[in-house]
């Protein structure tokens, strides 16, 4: 399914408790420090860290064509024989529902927040998400046929979902990022202790020679010249891919999973 494009994370949580001061540094300077240090960062790491909040309102697709499905094959001595699960190649390899009650929304789905129909709210019991992508009714009922996008979301004849779709950042994405937030504050201050690499590359004093890193060169690897930083952007990016990578292949069929 195709990915919404997206020019910056949505939610980058960080990890402050290893930066002292700071709590007193200015606040325009915290702000533009951490949306900074965020978007580079999610840049770095292949862009798919970060939670959004989105509100759509979905089309159910199609009705009960999955009873139609005819597969397997199998071929008996006086004839052959159609072989279908509810649409599915065996019992144990997809959990198999009525179209009507599943809807597809743009993933990877986190987690659903609200689902309301008519103005009322679904409870939460009522529905699963399967395999990140499909919302499942699972109480019995259907989602509606149709929608009235003219009205509000909680107008009757409207429906609905409040998700949040992505990848969570993970405790080590929050200390890179809160890392890379602090040199980046004092930077925007002036500060003389901060580590960020700067355009010097070699500096010879009283017969003491000392070379940074180029931070252009630092760019083009994917880096950003503090160790605890790239180590963590080594890790989870170590091709330095701008984006996740997908594969798909319509013979693949590993079947659904409930991921929320």
């Amino acid at each position: 399914m195709t990915q919404p494009a997206r020019s910056a994370p949505c939610d980058w949580p960080l990890n402050m408790a290893y930066c002292k001061g700071w709590d007193t540094t200015d606040q325009a300077v915290r702000e533009a420090a951490t949306d900074l240090a965020t978007e580079v960062l999610w840049a770095l790491s292949g862009r798919r860290y970060g939670l959004c909040p989105s509100t759509v309102r979905p089309c159910r697709r199609g009705t009960y064509d999955a009873w139609l499905r005819r597969e397997p094959w199998l071929t008996l001595p006086y004839g052959s024989l159609a072989v279908a699960w509810c649409g599915c190649v065996g019992f144990d390899t997809c959990d198999c529902v009525p179209k009507a009650a599943e809807v597809s929304l743009v993933g990877p789905v986190h987690d659903v927040t609200e689902v309301v129909v008519d103005g009322e709210v679904v409870p939460a019991e009522a529905y699963v998400v399967q395999d990140r992508r499909w919302l499942v009714r699972v109480d019995g009922e259907g989602w509606p046929w149709t929608q009235d996008l003219t009205v509000g979301d909680d107008q009757p004849g409207a429906w609905a979902v409040t998700y949040r779709r992505g990848v969570p950042v993970p405790p080590g994405g929050r200390i890179a990022a809160g890392q890379y937030a602090c040199e980046v504050a004092k930077a925007l201050t002036n500060d003389s202790t901060c580590r960020l690499p700067r355009r010097v590359q070699s500096v010879v004093r009283q017969g003491v020679q000392a070379t940074f890193a180029d931070p252009s060169q630092l760019v083009k690897d994917g880096m950003t010249g503090l160790p605890e930083v790239d180590q963590w952007l080594r890790i989870v990016n170590p091709h330095r891919l701008p984006r996740d990578s997908v594969v798909w292949s319509p013979d693949l069929d590993r079947g659904r999973r409930r991921t929320s």
